[in-house]
């Protein structure tokens, strides 16, 4: 058993609010919001590589596209996620179809990533964005076939909130397998997918990754702290229910995930001197 924090009586409360910052910007003409988002997941798919959460050609990570929102937008398959920018995205309907973008010699995509992200936007309209990608500690912590347990403050952002799906048959390329993430996830912004990695949404891209990257951080975490536990005989002290509530409510909002990103984007679109919107 893992052992919990003792509390008192009184569930946590605060005299304080988190300030944000301003909300993301509003488009009155939606193809250049269409440019925006495009250039949002450009970035998103360095800031990814950046972090070292990259691997190869696998992973993929989508945003609904504002003017059609039954189509969305992804990575052609074979680019390295460093190097994306949002004129080599592609427009995919929910199909399989390219619809627009992408480069001449680029004109195809991972086959799972239609599978599992059309299924998600197609059953969750609320969400914008997707994201999956073999990360090194999300796949370590997969093959433990459990769900998250809540051993720091910040996996509290996915209290409640995150699920495990069990039932891995390899690379998703069947719809009835999608059909079964989509059960698992249900209406929650995080999965973990026994032997194979984490799936995060949001309603942007920014939260998306911002989720993400907090899961996959919370994922070394957790490794670590068992490993070193183990060492000592003892057992990683989770944190209560009501402190695990308290904390989720205060910056497990789509609003705090998407703060959360943006020094990530900002560096990055920095550092890439806007090539990303090429």
């Amino acid at each position: 058993m893992v052992t919990t924090a003792s509390t008192s009586a009184t569930a946590p409360t605060a005299d304080l609010s988190f300030d944000f910052g301003p909300p993301p910007p509003k488009f009155t003409d939606k193809y250049v919001e269409r440019e925006y988002v495009k250039e949002r997941l450009a970035l998103a798919y360095r800031v990814i590589a950046r972090e070292g959460m990259c691997e190869g050609a696998s992973g993929h990570l989508t945003s609904r596209d504002p003017v059609d929102r039954d189509c969305f937008w992804v990575n052609p398959y074979g680019l390295h996620f460093s190097r994306m920018t949002a004129s080599d995205l592609l427009l995919i309907d929910h199909h399989g179809k390219i619809v627009m973008g992408g480069k001449p010699h680029q004109q195809r995509y991972n086959a799972a990533a239609f599978i599992i992200h059309s299924a998600i936007h197609a059953a969750r309209p609320e969400v914008d964005s997707v994201v999956h990608a073999h990360s090194p500690y999300g796949k370590a912590f997969s093959t433990l076939g459990r769900n998250l347990p809540f051993y720091s403050q910040d996996s509290a952002v996915f209290w409640k909130d995150i699920d495990l799906y069990a039932d891995h048959n390899g690379v998703v390329l069947s719809t009835n397998e999608s059909k079964q993430i989509v059960d698992q996830i249900g209406s929650k912004k995080a999965l973990i997918m026994q032997n194979h990695g984490l799936l995060t949404v949001g309603g942007c891209i920014e939260s998306a990754v911002s989720w993400f990257m907090l899961l996959e951080n919370e994922c070394r975490t957790i490794l670590l702290a068992e490993a070193a536990a183990a060492m000592t005989g003892s057992k990683p002290v989770s944190i209560a229910a009501e402190v695990a509530q308290f904390t989720c409510k205060e910056i497990g909002t789509e609003e705090a995930g998407r703060f959360e990103a943006l020094p990530f984007f900002d560096l990055v679109e920095e550092e890439c001197k806007g090539a990303h919107r090429k």
